[in-house]
Formats: structure tokens, C-alpha cells, sequence
């Protein structure tokens, strides 16, 4: 062979591999225009971000905590590698914002703002590096803003942080299947290793990846020793958590086995649910979005991602999960629809198009707040269907009448009652509000998921203050007497999860407290 011969062979190759490259309208995708750095987009997409972050901490004070968020911390006030319900994150997470900015709804929602917003970006860069244009980002960008990106940004759960990971997983292994640096195998297994101590449900998407990957024939990253390294650093860092599930009895696999005993409803929301999330006008978006990844052969790159949202959804369909549990990979189909969308708007009739597109967004994001968010004055609130309807908001609303009464019913015991009081409150939710708010009340306990964990009641503690409806129902063979002294009150007349349950009194014990607390826990 001679030597020109073998340089007209290592260019073919070199051509070869040149063409290979993913092309999006004629742009090489796997490189990034000259001069520019990973957070190069329009600054509407910023812009979209920063409203987003003013709207929900304009309102993070307007009516109250969550339940859920004051279990979250008090949870972190106990730290440890893993709760009854959940890793370890978000309770951490919660009670230092509270330690750092003291006790008050927007002390806790600051950081879910931050995700939201910092997902309406990671949007515009997905858009950007499936090869979109300048207008298709800013589509995508604010299809996320006005999406169920918005609700979920008001309130400190763990989904807030999942929804984030779930995003960054995206747009990372966008990157990587496009043919970008395989050291970025490394930042996908340390955020999935960040979302395995939030939430397992990165376990779905990865199981999706898995097969999105075989489908597509994509065998070099099953090659890759980067995506196997990314592998074991997820699993070394979920690996505290799997310790305390096992040391602890798996808690969390009752939790999901009670949660899956709700399947039938659980798969019957997945539909309302993901046409709400995405926007109820913009739903579409992200149709045209998951159809241009599943079907476009410019997309072909990404398919496994595709596939793998698919198998993600069907695979929490069948163990019946909740609804929510896949919904971050819209993060991909919005940032897709948004590709789509541009190529629509420019065949014609553009400002037509982009003004009906304003219009649906307008009014998908102002449907979502409605529902999710306080925008109403309570008064006003009170007087809709809307309480009925998301109970999550109406669960924020009557935390300090709920305290006060129950700080009314234990300054009201004889003396020699109070020395001697304990209150045991029926849920988490009920527990979390009196010890965060309470003021001068006795020792809180509950028998309700980690609650039960941080122990019984002190011995001497023989008068029970109990707040909620009874569990188990039958009182008599733990206490000689109870009597329901007071009933909770809003005073709005809002039919939430507090609303109307007694506040009871019991007296003259039966047993200790270690004999009786075993019988009191409860998974749900």
C-alpha cells in the first residue's frame, strides 16, 4: 500500500466520521457554536427563569405551610440517612432553610423557586443543543414557565428537586448521545446520585435509558467505561440510604406497597395529569415534541431518550405508582416541541402564530396558578370550589387557628394534668404544625411513617392531649377515659384535611408507653 493511498483512506474515514455527525438543518449539534459556553442562551430564556422566580416568591407567604412541608422539617431536625418516606434531602434541605431563615413558608420555598426557574433554563439548553434556533429556545422556555414547572415551585416537597435532576439528566445525556465529551458520564451519575437521595425514581428513567439504548442500537455507550463509572457513583452514593432502608426493615418498600393500593386511581390520573402539567393549551407542544424525538430522523441521536420517557411511564403504571413519578422527562419534550413549533411559526403568518402561542400560554399559565398557587385572597379562595378541587392549597390555609386551639385545650387541664401532658397527634401533618408553631405545649409524638421513629412518649407523660381523628379507633383498651374537649376550626369553612377533627383528652393510662407505642405506628 502505498502512502498515498493511505492518507486517501484515513480521509475517507475522517469524512466518514464527519458525516456521522448528528445534523439538525444543516448544524453539526455535537459542537457548539464558536465562542460559546454551556449557558449561551437568548436572554428571554433568562428572563422567563427570573419572572418566574419574583411570581412564586411574591406569593410564598400568602397563605401558610404545607403539612407536608413542616414534617420535612422537623424529619431534618432528626437527621439521618433515610426516613420511613423518603431519602434524606429534602428534610435536610428544609430544616436548614429554617435554621438559616427561621420558620416561615417563604424560608422553605425559596430553594423550590430556584429549581423551577433553574428547569425553565436547562429547557432553553436543551432546546439549544437539539439543534434549535434562537426562537426555539425562548418557545421552550416559556412552555416550562407556564407549565406545572410554576405550581410545583410554590410549595418544599420532594418533588421540586426530582423534577430539577430529572431535567439535568436530560439535557447531560442529550450531550452524550449527540456525541459530546464522555467525562460528562461523571456529572450524570453524581446528579443521579444527588436524585437517588431525594426520591428512587431515577431509578425509572435509568431503566428506560437501558432500553431506549438496546432498542436504538446506541452500543457504544454500553462500551463506554465513562457511562459504567457513572453507574457506580450513583450507586456509592445512594448506598447510605440503601444501608438504613436495610437496617431499618425497608420501610420504604411498605410505603410504596401502600401507595400501590391506590393503583387503579393513581393510573387513572396520568393522563389529567400530564395534559394539566404540561399546560392544558400547550399540551400539544409537547406531543409534537415526544413524536419529532420518537419519529424525526434529525432526532435520531436522542430516540433512546424517547424511548426511555416511554418505558418510564409504563413501567409507574404498573407498579401504580403516582402520577408524577415520570413526569420529568417533559423537561426533553418541551425543549423538542419547541424545535417543532419554531419550524411551524416560520412557514408563514408568523406574528399570527407567535400571538396564538402567547394567548395559549397566557392562559395555561394563569389555569395552573389559579389551581396551584394563592392568587386569591382567602376570603375569596374560600368562597370557589377551588379547596375541593386541589386539596394542596387548601392544606395551607388554618395552621395558626389549628395551634391555637390546641395550645387553648392543654392551658385549660388542671395543673397537675399539664405537668404531666404529652400531646400524640393522629398524622405527621398534625404533629409538624404544633411543634414548629406551638408555643409553651408539652412533648408532640406520632405514631404516623418517621414520626414513630423518634420514639414513644416519656413515661411520665400519662395525660394525652390527642389531636385527629383516632387511629386505631378503639381508645378504650389503652386509656380509662377520653372526651373530646374541642374541634378544629378555620373559621373559613374550608373543608381541608384538618378541618372538623376533634381534639380529645385522655386520662388514666393502661400500660406503658413502650408496651403501647409498637401498636401505633402507621405507613401511609
Amino acid at each position: 500500500m502505498s502512502a498515498n493511498t493511505g492518507k486517501d483512506m484515513s480521509a475517507r474515514r475522517i469524512g466518514r466520521r464527519r458525516r456521522s455527525r448528528p445534523m439538525v438543518d444543516g448544524v453539526d449539534v455535537t459542537r457548539p457554536p464558536a465562542g460559546s459556553r454551556w449557558w449561551a442562551v437568548p436572554w428571554p430564556v433568562w428572563l422567563a427563569a427570573g419572572l418566574m422566580v419574583a411570581g412564586l416568591l411574591s406569593l410564598s407567604g400568602a397563605y401558610g405551610f404545607h403539612g407536608d412541608e413542616m414534617y420535612f422539617v422537623v424529619a431534618g431536625r432528626h437527621p439521618a440517612f433515610g426516613y420511613v418516606d423518603q431519602p434524606p434531602l429534602t428534610p435536610l434541605l428544609s430544616a436548614a432553610s429554617v435554621a438559616v431563615l427561621g420558620a416561615s413558608p417563604t424560608a422553605v420555598r425559596i430553594l423550590p423557586a430556584l429549581e423551577m426557574a433553574s428547569v425553565v433554563m436547562i429547557v432553553g439548553f436543551i432546546a439549544r443543543d437539539l439543534g434549535g434556533s434562537r426562537r426555539a429556545q425562548i418557545l421552550a422556555a416559556v412552555t416550562a414557565g407556564v407549565s406545572g414547572y410554576l405550581g410545583a415551585g410554590h410549595l418544599d416537597t420532594t418533588t421540586e428537586p426530582d423534577l430539577l435532576v430529572w431535567a439535568v439528566l436530560m439535557w447531560l445525556l442529550v450531550r452524550l448521545l449527540a456525541g459530546g465529551d464522555r467525562r460528562l458520564w461523571v456529572a450524570v451519575g453524581l446528579s443521579a446520585g444527588i436524585g437517588l437521595e431525594n426520591k428512587d425514581t431515577p431509578l425509572f428513567l435509568a431503566a428506560g435509558l437501558a432500553v431506549g439504548v438496546l432498542l436504538c442500537r446506541r452500543w457504544e455507550v454500553l462500551r463506554s467505561p465513562w457511562a459504567w463509572a457513572a453507574a457506580g457513583i450513583a450507586a456509592a452514593m445512594w448506598a447510605p440510604n440503601l444501608a438504613w432502608q436495610a437496617v431499618n426493615g425497608w420501610p420504604q418498600l411498605t410505603m410504596a406497597s401502600r401507595i400501590a393500593g391506590y393503583a387503579a386511581t393513581n393510573r387513572a390520573q396520568v393522563l389529567p395529569f400530564l395534559w394539566l402539567f404540561t399546560g392544558p393549551l400547550l399540551f400539544p407542544v409537547c406531543v409534537m415534541g415526544l413524536v419529532w424525538v420518537l419519529g424525526s430522523r434529525a432526532a435520531t441521536p436522542w430516540r433512546p431518550l424517547g424511548v426511555a420517557a416511554l418505558v418510564a411511564m409504563v413501567l409507574v403504571l404498573i407498579s401504580g405508582g403516582k402520577a408524577y413519578y415520570a413526569i420529568g422527562s417533559a423537561a426533553l419534550f418541551m425543549a423538542a416541541g419547541g424545535i417543532v413549533l419554531d419550524k411551524w411559526i416560520a412557514r408563514g403568518h408568523r406574528r399570527l402564530k407567535i400571538a396564538g402561542f402567547g394567548a395559549a400560554g397566557l392562559a395555561s399559565g394563569g389555569l395552573i396558578a389559579l389551581l396551584t398557587l394563592p392568587v386569591l385572597p382567602v376570603a375569596a379562595y374560600a368562597r370557589t370550589t377551588l379547596p375541593a378541587t386541589v386539596p394542596d392549597v387548601a392544606n395551607q390555609i388554618g395552621w395558626p387557628q389549628f395551634v391555637a386551639t390546641v395550645e387553648q385545650v392543654v392551658a385549660a387541664l388542671p395543673p397537675a394534668q399539664r405537668a404531666h401532658a404529652v400531646i400524640l397527634a393522629n398524622s405527621y401533618s398534625e404533629a409538624g404544625p404544633l411543634i414548629l408553631l406551638g408555643k409553651s405545649l408539652p412533648p408532640v409524638h406520632s405514631g404516623h411513617n418517621s414520626s414513630w421513629t423518634w420514639g414513644p412518649p416519656p413515661a411520665e407523660r400519662t395525660v394525652v392531649v390527642h389531636v385527629g381523628d383516632w387511629r386505631p379507633a378503639d381508645w378504650a383498651q389503652y386509656f380509662t377515659g377520653c372526651r373530646d374537649v374541642a374541634r378544629i376550626d378555620n373559621r373559613l369553612g374550608i373543608d381541608n384535611g384538618e378541618q372538623g377533627k376533634p381534639v380529645t383528652v385522655c386520662t388514666g393510662i393502661r400500660a406503658p408507653w413502650t408496651t403501647i407505642w409498637p401498636a401505633l405506628r402507621t405507613i401511609s
